[in-house]
């Protein structure tokens, strides 16, 4: 079976300094050291944030990982931090300007085997309006976006001129947790942030994009959520529930949270074969596709099995996941 990667990151493998009226406010910047190993480690404002495996930055050891693991075409997005939504907006514009060029460059290098999708500064919605052309013209399928914007939910009505130049445009939106909140409660090592926030406050941003009725102000947006909707899923008969048996959430949404599910987009990044059967009678096999949310050490691997024991052996709805739901979201052809 033809399997499509839509959930894995990227890095450009060059940050190069900020010049002329940016170098006199460079906080929030990255930096890539390249490691004896191959690997790199990623500096930001003089501290390491993280050091990522070359796959990251290096198309040939990406190829490399995915021909082991039978991935065929892998559908890449920027490494979280780099959004950048937290710095400066004219330092944002260049990251984002940067990051994008690098996916373009890399599905550019090598056709059929990498799509890519980039990023917007959605600190200064002005500006990332005016860049939903450059995407375009840069060949991209999209763009990733955080949870939230400095703590406003992604979902937030203030948001809107973005999600209209991309729909017009026929752009896919994919939301990804970014510096959740409510990490204050969560006690234990600092992973958890990853483990257990990350996904949950993707499952607020969908909550509040079904409570603010997105599809009835941007019919046409196609919007997608890493991680399977974070907990949504457990949540979905319980919202459904409500919504059906109390005006104040039911007036708020055109249709039902259930309903809402069906036409979002999910991946399958659950760990879990029976969570991942749940979702496929949930969301409908229709609304999944395949994610390895590599490359790191957490990466799910393995996915044609995994996807096809979730689908209780059913090929055709296994095809649909490892294949052609992404293709049809990020609009790829296989």
């Amino acid at each position: 079976m033809y399997v499509i990667d839509a959930h894995a990151h990227f890095v450009s493998d060059n940050f190069p300094a900020l010049s002329g009226r940016l170098e006199r406010n460079t906080s929030g910047w990255p930096s890539l050291v390249r490691l004896a190993d191959g690997r790199g480690r990623m500096m930001i404002d003089g501290a390491e944030f993280r050091t990522l495996e070359a796959a990251y930055f290096d198309l040939g050891s990406r190829l490399a990982l995915m021909d082991r693991e039978g991935i065929d075409l892998q559908l890449v997005s920027p490494l979280p931090e780099l959004l950048g939504y937290w710095i400066d907006a004219d330092v944002a514009i260049e990251l984002a300007r940067l990051t994008n060029a690098t996916g373009a460059q890399m599905q550019s290098e090598a056709p059929g085997r990498i799509a890519a999708i980039g990023m917007l500064p959605l600190q200064d919605v002005p500006a990332a309006v005016a860049m939903v052309p450059e995407l375009v013209e840069a060949g991209l399928h999209g763009i990733e976006v955080g949870s939230n914007v400095n703590g406003r939910s992604i979902a937030d009505p203030m948001f809107d001129p973005v999600w209209a130049e991309l729909a017009r445009h026929d752009l896919a939106v994919w939301v990804h947790g970014s510096r959740p909140a409510g990490m204050d409660r969560l006690l234990g090592p600092p992973i958890l942030v990853n483990v257990v926030g990350i996904p949950q406050d993707g499952t607020l941003a969908i909550a509040s994009f079904i409570a603010t009725d997105i599809f009835a102000r941007h019919p046409r947006l196609r919007l997608g959520f890493a991680h399977a909707g974070g907990g949504f899923g457990a949540l979905l008969d319980r919202m459904d529930f409500v919504w059906r048996g109390y005006p104040a959430l039911h007036d708020s949404s055109s249709m039902s949270p259930r309903e809402y599910a069906r036409q979002f987009y999910f991946d399958t990044v659950t760990y879990s074969v029976p969570y991942l059967r749940y979702l496929v009678d949930a969301y409908g096999a229709d609304q999944l596709f395949c994610g390895t949310d590599g490359p790191t050490a957490g990466t799910q691997y393995d996915c044609q099995n995994f996807i096809l024991e979730a689908c209780g052996g059913d090929v055709r709805s296994a095809e649909k996941i490892l294949c052609h739901n992404a293709a049809r979201f990020f609009g790829l052809s296989v």
